[in-house]
């Protein structure tokens, strides 16, 4: 039957879709649930908040459900920020001037305007600093956020670009010169209070960055961000009255990236490219990038050329990680049977072996499969590597399947080494198409078609994606596993050819 949070959500968005109606009732008491001071309660509640609730409205794509999305957040941040532990939510939402759930509303819904920004070339040389904010998850970090800051670099030339965001950003970006980093921490796994008084950290960032700045000498671009609430959450504002005194407004942009282009079928990278010529006047085709560190790029370099002195067959970086979101995965059978296959086939397959638990121990699982393949006789050789061991890898490294266990950078590295990349939706294809890697995403629950176009990876390499509607009836592990193989050998051998 489910907890009584994901009962709530369900007949919520029943009735929504249905009739569009709005349960007013149901919002209120799983606000309640996840606004407890009770951890075992809040923790849930907040997973049915952001998962079932909040996640199911941003992944239709639909303008309507944008409106849904803002009223009934809107009413949750209400329930929080009476909580006592809420006080510094509560005290910078009121020097913003924002004390109802109405007025949350409204501003939010000032930021859905899409509106040319006056670009002058006088601004662009007075411009000193760019903020970006991050979106929380690399996945879109590099699809949108990489974008955005790809086009302020060419339309502020002079400005110091920083991205605000999480610490692991900084592998996937930190080759870039223009690029400065200013880390905060936002909860991904917190209960729905903690992700909130994360904004506070924001606000503290974005002061620090602004402080002895003027009026016109910053821009800070929202893609639409968790650390923002999709845009409920200010930033600056005039009606801002704290340390520093009050902050004039800058000139703010809100990529309303969950509506814009609702009618097309263009992916997120592609939408945020127009958005960028709509809202600077000037058009130009971007696309994601992945700027990464020098000592990544050595060390995969080393390892990618002591597998090739080793073995003349393509090399193949495979990634099965999920997240917390088990739909996205087909299972052991598919995944075993794609390396071992791969590896009977003659392909050098880099597995990463994960975050977290379960999925370290479903990547063993792969590799104990692996190491029962038969050979010529033999069984087939695997090596795992981690951070401990990467200079002191040999010359050659004859193995058929080679195991990183470590950091997203060094992956990153792997990847842009390889001749294809293959995995479920999650980082790792957009890191492949922004790297200029062959890719194919094996994307299933997906809750929409929307959805489906909306995270296509994009990038000048080629990308197919594998769409498996696991949320709908059963799968052929059979059926998906010969489309990848199909797609991958075609795949390979234009790249191979090269």
């Amino acid at each position: 039957m489910g907890t009584v949070s994901e009962q709530l959500v369900a007949e919520f968005l029943s009735e929504y879709r249905s009739s569009g109606g709005y349960l007013r009732g149901h919002v209120a008491r799983l606000a309640e649930l996840a606004a407890s001071e009770d951890e075992q309660v809040a923790e849930p509640a907040t997973r049915s908040v952001f998962t079932s609730l909040v996640e199911q409205l941003a992944d239709s794509f639909e303008p309507g459900a944008v409106n849904v999305y803002n009223r009934a957040f809107a009413q949750v941040i209400q329930a929080c920020r009476r909580n006592p532990g809420a006080a510094p939510l509560d005290d910078n939402l009121e020097r913003f001037g924002l004390q109802s759930e109405e007025d949350l509303i409204a501003r939010a819904e000032t930021l859905r305007r899409v509106s040319p920004l006056p670009l002058t070339h006088e601004w662009a040389q007075r411009m000193r600093r760019v903020i970006v904010l991050s979106r929380v998850t690399l996945g879109a970090d590099v699809a949108i956020t990489s974008v955005i800051i790809e086009r302020m670099k060419q339309s502020f030339p002079e400005a110091e670009i920083v991205l605000v965001g999480g610490r692991k950003a900084s592998e996937l970006f930190g080759g870039d010169r223009r690029l400065q980093f200013k880390e905060i921490t936002y909860r991904r796994a917190g209960t729905t209070m903690q992700r909130l008084l994360s904004w506070i950290g924001l606000l503290k960032a974005v002061r620090d960055l602004t402080r002895e700045l003027g009026h016109a000498e910053y821009l800070i671009v929202d893609p639409d961000t968790r650390l923002t609430q999709l845009g409920l959450l200010p930033i600056t504002g005039e009606g801002d009255s704290s340390e520093g005194g009050p902050l004039l407004r800058p000139d703010h942009l809100f990529f309303p990236s969950r509506e814009y282009g609702s009618s097309t079928t263009r992916s997120l990278s592609e939408l945020t490219s127009t958005w960028l010529d709509e809202v600077l006047s000037a058009k130009m085709t971007t696309y994601p990038q992945a700027c990464l560190n020098g000592g990544d790029l050595q060390s995969a370099s080393r390892v990618v050329q002591a597998i090739r002195r080793s073995r003349s067959g393509p090399i193949v970086t495979l990634n099965f990680g999920v997240g917390e979101t088990p739909a996205k995965r087909i299972g052991d059978e598919f995944e075993q049977s794609l390396v071992s296959t791969l590896i009977r086939h003659g392909t050098t397959v880099i597995l990463d072996k994960g975050a977290g638990q379960e999925e370290i121990e479903r990547a063993d699982r792969v590799i104990a499969a692996a190491t029962q393949i038969e050979l010529d006789g033999r069984h087939a050789r695997v090596v795992e590597m981690r951070e401990q061991n990467l200079t002191s890898q040999p010359d050659k490294l004859d193995a058929e399947l080679v195991v990183w266990d470590g950091r997203i950078g060094m992956l990153a590295a792997l990847i842009g080494q390889s001749d294809l990349y293959v995995g479920y939706d999650s980082a790792g294809q957009h890191i492949a198409a922004a790297l200029g890697v062959p890719c194919i995403d094996v994307f299933a629950g997906f809750s929409s078609a929307r959805m489906l176009e909306r995270w296509r990876p994009t990038g000048k390499a080629e990308t197919r994606v594998v769409a498996v509607e696991t949320l709908t009836g059963d799968v052929s592990t059979n059926a998906v596993l010969s489309r990848v193989l199909s797609d991958a050998s075609e795949m390979l051998s234009r790249a191979t050819s090269l």
